[in-house]
């Protein structure tokens, strides 16, 4: 159903991609990278800890467990202002940050360093020509995950793929606002990185590939700008904070014609903010690309949107579309 309404949309089209873009990869490379349920075996958290046992009762869920040490930390503040607990659990949420981080760089596929076969070249070069020719039918891609995936896709052919807002100035890729951009990361990237109240990118060359760079940052004590707090409301507050993220989070709202989202979860409010967006839009409307929904799924997401509806008093209409089968790689 995804893809038919993707053929059959007229006018405008936007695209906000999930965890789901990563899978979709996955499936098509016969690969397991972008499982987030992985993420946890590429992390340095002790078997034991307190963290580990933090995240086992909460189903390896980072941003839940973010979330609740976050509301711990409120809760101290009112009832123990003075509680040495504070300052741990502070340390905790930096060190689960850092750590999620450091487990998505160490999730990228194989695959973007170098095919073992020249079969598997040829069929990477046809899966990344599909890709670009997908995301070229849209007059605005957001993303929501931290990964290098879309930014491996725009790179990898010449020329790059679309535009972004950040224009050289000397060695460095700095922000700057550009009518002409189209792709966007409100949550920021793995390759952004915070430059006070606005943000540089990381380049790429062949003498020093983006992976390396990466690993190079890390190692330094440098780590990018995630947005990884648990509720849309968290996550909100810390995009106002950043020119970049702000600008990119509005240019959500500017989108015309037909929205869709693929692989985005939308449940347990973890991204209303996202859902406020694009009900604000100019939009006509939003179709929500969700793989195989039941109907237990199906009502779920179309009450995370109803209850944000009625809290902003928007009613743009909201198809659940299956996206398996959606042609992108």
């Amino acid at each position: 159903m995804f893809q038919e309404l993707l053929d059959s949309c007229e006018g405008e089209k936007s695209i906000i991609l999930g965890n789901g873009f990563g899978i979709s990869f996955d499936v098509a490379m016969r690969q397991d990278n972008f499982n987030w349920g992985s993420l946890l075996d590429l992390c340095e958290i002790e078997d034991g800890s307190f963290l580990h046992h933090v995240l086992s009762e909460n189903k390896f869920d980072f941003e839940l467990v973010h979330q609740k040490l976050n509301n711990t930390i409120d809760i101290l503040n009112l009832y123990e202002p003075s509680s040495p607990l504070i300052t741990q659990f502070e340390q905790q949420i930096q060190f689960l940050r850092e750590q999620l981080v450091i487990a998505v760089s160490a999730s990228h596929p194989p695959s973007f360093v170098r095919p073992r076969t020249h079969s598997e070249h040829e069929e990477l070069n046809v899966r990344i020509s599909n890709c670009r020719r997908f995301l070229n039918g849209f007059e605005m891609v957001f993303s929501l995950n931290y990964d290098l995936l879309l930014y491996w896709i725009r790179c990898h052919r010449t020329p790059m793929l679309g535009r972004d807002s950040f224009t050289r100035v000397d060695d460095d890729l700095v922000f700057s606002p550009n009518d002409n951009a189209n792709f966007f990361f409100p949550h920021g990237a793995l390759f952004i990185y915070r430059d006070g109240v606005s943000a540089i990118k990381s380049g790429s060359s062949r003498e020093n590939p983006i992976l390396a760079r990466l690993e190079a940052n890390i190692e330094n004590g440098k780590f990018p700008m995630c947005i990884s707090e648990g509720t849309g409301n968290q996550k909100l507050t810390e995009i106002k904070k950043n020119h970049y993220l702000l600008y990119s989070y509005n240019k959500i709202k500017e989108s015309s014609g037909t929205l869709f989202t693929f692989g985005c979860s939308f449940l347990d409010g973890k991204d209303s903010h996202i859902i406020e967006a694009m009900c604000r839009s100019r939009a006509s409307r939003i179709v929500v690309g969700e793989y195989q929904p039941n109907a237990v799924a199906r009502l779920r997401l179309e009450h995370e949107f109803a209850r944000v509806q009625a809290d902003i008093g928007t009613n743009k209409p909201v198809l659940i579309a299956d996206s398996e089968g959606a042609s992108i790689w």
